[in-house]
């Protein structure tokens, strides 16, 4: 299966977690590592946006392309109807199950639903797991932004 990240350039090689475990993120707190990925780049480039990058950076920003083993018993399924209503402002909620899941060490990867658009999906990937260095980094490349994203801002034509 292969999944999608974008990242600083400095960082685009470096599938760690360390990023994830110095800031904590929404399905990990703070020292727990966890590399996070999309099934599609469209929303990866939506992860990004939402996460703060500044438009000034968006050239220092590359496309990841990740290879996880196809198959694997060591994966575990988030379903949204699973999870209680309004998740995507319960980090406290959305870090514990995170916390839970990956810190036995047992489980590879995490498929959830994205808080972005619920109905598509982000694949966690366990740096602590056993079999982590099956991971592979097939691709870094640059990645060009459709300017059009940032002519307007969306609260211009909120009412």
């Amino acid at each position: 299966m292969i999944v999608y990240r974008i990242a600083h350039k400095k960082y685009a090689d470096d599938l760690s977690g360390t990023g994830a475990r110095l800031r904590g993120g929404r399905w990990n707190p703070k020292g727990l590592p966890l590399l996070y990925t999309s099934e599609h780049i469209s929303l990866a480039l939506l992860e990004t946006l939402v996460n703060a990058f500044s438009l000034e950076d968006l050239h220092l920003l590359r496309l990841v392309q990740i290879e996880i083993p196809g198959r694997t018993a060591h994966s575990h399924i988030i379903e949204n109807k699973n999870l209680k209503k309004n998740w995507q402002q319960d980090f406290d909620y959305t870090q514990w199950m995170g916390q839970e899941i990956i810190r036995n060490k047992e489980v590879l990867y995490v498929r959830c639903p994205s808080a972005v658009v619920p109905q598509e999906h982000n694949y966690l990937i366990n740096p602590l797991h056993a079999d982590f260095e099956r991971i592979k980094l097939t691709e870094v490349s640059d990645f060009e932004f459709d300017h059009r994203l940032f002519k307007q801002t969306v609260s211009s034509h909120l009412p």
